[in-house]
């Protein structure tokens, strides 16, 4: 008889889980029969999650978190913890141009479609069912939220944040540290910090900009 059980390959560790987010890359690796386990820094992470037992050596990493500043300050976390090959993780279902690049630490959630000369920064998020234009550029540690629309040649700077069901026009330029409310339309550009909501996009506030790593620690890349 033939066990139907996958044959797990290469061990992966999910890093920073204490979010239900965790569960989305969890439910990829094993799509894609990799052994994973998850690694709760600060407490608090689903018992019910494949958690490391005791210390174990820093081995191949992603990260488990789903918000911007959360995934980039679990980056700089996990490089202090001796944490030092990101991976990048893509769901199976997704579909990506064979032009696109995806750098390490990405994760690209189950239905994403990517264009063709996307560039998918560090340790960013692609969400389930969003769309990324050709030639669009997101810088470190962004993440797009379900069902986002991001049309051609968009910029997304450092530690952006685009809700769900966003839709951003062509060559439209979001600066580092959004944030694009859910469902926003957005038609023209968005400053560093700015947070916009509605449709077309206004600014509701701005955010503090003196926090300074906005680079990824693994390459210091932008």
């Amino acid at each position: 008889m033939v066990d139907p059980s996958p044959v797990l390959q290469v061990r992966l560790a999910v890093f920073a889980v204490a979010s239900p987010y965790s569960w989305d890359l969890v439910e990829s690796a094993h799509r894609l029969s990799l052994d994973v386990i998850c690694i709760d820094n600060i407490g608090g992470a689903d018992k019910r999650l494949p958690l490391a037992e005791g210390r174990i050596e820093p081995e191949p990493f992603v990260i488990g978190l789903a918000s911007a500043d959360g995934r980039a300050e679990a980056a700089y976390a996990a490089n202090r913890a001796g944490y030092s090959e990101p991976r990048t993780l893509v769901d199976p279902s997704a579909v990506i141009a064979s032009t696109a690049t995806l750098r390490h630490g990405m994760y690209v959630n189950a239905g994403v479609v990517v264009g063709s000369f996307a560039d998918l920064g560090c340790h960013g998020n692609v969400n389930r069912s969003a769309s990324i234009g050709h030639n669009t550029e997101l810088g470190f540690a962004v993440s797009v939220g379900p069902g986002a629309v991001l049309s051609g040649s968009v910029r997304v700077g450092a530690r952006a944040f685009i809700g769900s069901g966003v839709t951003i026009l062509p060559e439209i330029s979001i600066g580092r540290r959004a944030v694009v409310g859910a469902g926003a339309v957005v038609t023209r550009n968005v400053a560093p910090g700015e947070v916009v909501v509605g449709n077309p996009a206004t600014v509701l506030r701005r955010q503090d900009l003196d926090q300074p790593e906005d680079s990824c620690p693994h390459c210091s890349s932008r």
